[in-house]
């Protein structure tokens, strides 16, 4: 039976640490997503304005917050402004600039307006460390 003991420990341990990896993995998707829509839209996006209606904080880290945002676009090309939905990250010291009722700078896709993210040249949400 001792024998099997480190052999079962083992096998917890390894399984443990996996699923420690798919959670990180998983909980990270919405931020890499708005990241990478942020480079797609850096080269082809039309720049907008939006205002922040309401930011809910939803993880705290060492340097950065993991935010959602709610924003309302301004009207572009004769299309309405659209309110919606965004998660990112957000450096802890620079989450005041994205507080409700604050206008930050965002790029929008000419082909989906849905497609939203923050201008990372005009609204900072990082610091250099």
């Amino acid at each position: 039976m001792q024998f099997w003991l480190p052999v079962i420990s083992g096998v917890l341990i390894v399984l443990f640490l996996a699923l420690v990896i798919v959670h990180t993995v998983r909980s990270n998707r919405p931020y890499r997503e708005e990241e990478q829509r942020y480079e797609r839209l850096a080269v082809k996006g039309q720049p907008a304005s939006a205002e922040v209606l309401a930011l809910r904080e939803l993880a705290q880290g060492t340097y950065d917050n993991d935010v959602e945002l709610r924003l309302r676009t301004v009207a572009l090309a004769g299309r309405p402004p659209l309110e919606q939905t965004l998660k990112t990250r957000i450096a802890r010291e620079l989450v005041v600039n994205f507080m409700p009722g604050q206008t930050i700078h965002v790029l929008v896709d000419p082909a989906d307006t849905t497609a939203v993210a923050i201008d990372r040249r005009r609204s900072t949400t990082t610091i250099s460390r």
